[in-house]
């Protein structure tokens, strides 16, 4: 009776069935593996659950173009780089104006080796990121906007690096890095830039030193701070530096190259010509690649 009073009074809701509670529990278990947030599911487990998700004919636009955007991450993590495109495309037809959706339309166009496609992809989301930036008030959500643009002109700047054009690829580096300070990879992406460009060598050297302070075994960042070392005339430094990337990376041959380089210019030829024959043989391109450098034994 009491139950029936207040029933009237303020309403009941009727129990849903069984059938329903077991659909809706499915639902939410299936996004929690979709978005993966804690990146603790693997990738075909995340396909599979975006999957069921997008069978559905109940979700909204919105939820349909996450749960693609999702998808299409885990493709690429696969390196099925056709069907992420194929899912980034049909979430940017459903909503053209997610910058997020072309960051990562271009990224997966750069992990093709599509560096121009990925450039055109960058150019819409920095577009709409930087708008969006201006848009936002001081706090976390334009924190957020602050690192997605951040991780954006580092994704450009790799793409221009993947057609040679450092110039171009300089400035989006120090735009990612001024936008994420303490992304490792940001800051090694600035020092590799200046010291193949042979320029402002001391900002090279800060940002490599950054990049190895984050991450002490950091190979690619001692490649980098290991030519600036040899533009600058520190052989011996360039020498270490190249020595403790290769003990990282023992079958890195361009390590082994710029060590030979290095310990030629200290005087030890009989070692430098070792490393660098070793070096050639296995990859006979490098000669003319630090060449472009400036740099030859």
């Amino acid at each position: 009776m009491a139950r029936l009073l207040l029933c009237i009074l303020v309403g009941c809701a009727a129990a849903a069935p069984a059938a329903a509670v077991a659909q809706s529990s499915d639902w939410d278990r299936h996004w929690v593996v979709c978005r993966n947030t804690q990146r603790d599911h693997s990738m075909a487990d995340v396909v599979a659950a975006c999957s069921a998700l997008l069978s559905s004919r109940d979700m909204d636009d919105f939820d349909r173009a996450e749960a693609l955007a999702n998808r299409a991450i885990a493709y690429r993590v696969q390196h099925a780089w056709r069907i992420a495109v194929a899912d980034y495309r049909a979430a940017l037809r459903i909503n053209p104006d997610f910058e997020w959706l072309h960051a990562g339309l271009g990224a997966t166009y750069r992990e093709m080796g599509d560096a121009r496609r990925a450039i055109g992809e960058y150019d819409l989301a920095l577009r709409r990121l930087n708008t969006r930036l201006a848009e936002t008030a001081a706090g976390p959500a334009r924190d957020d906007v602050a690192t997605r643009l951040a991780f954006g002109y580092y994704g450009r700047g790799l793409a221009y690096a993947m057609l040679n054009d450092n110039r171009e690829a300089l400035p989006d580096f120090r735009a990612a890095v001024r936008g994420a300070p303490d992304e490792p990879e940001m800051a090694n992406g600035l020092c590799w830039t200046l010291a193949v460009l042979g320029e402002t060598l001391d900002e090279a050297r800060a940002a490599c030193d950054t990049a190895l302070r984050l991450r002490p075994d950091y190979a690619e960042a001692l490649d980098s701070r290991a030519l600036v070392n040899l533009r600058q005339g520190r052989f011996q430094e360039a020498w270490r530096d190249y020595d403790a990337a290769l003990r990282l990376s023992p079958d890195a041959t361009n390590l082994r190259y710029g060590r030979g380089i290095a310990a030629l210019r200290l005087g030890r030829t009989a070692e430098g010509n070792a490393d660098i024959a070793g070096a050639l043989a296995a990859s006979p391109g490098l000669a003319a690649t630090y060449a472009g450098y400036g740099i030859r034994p």
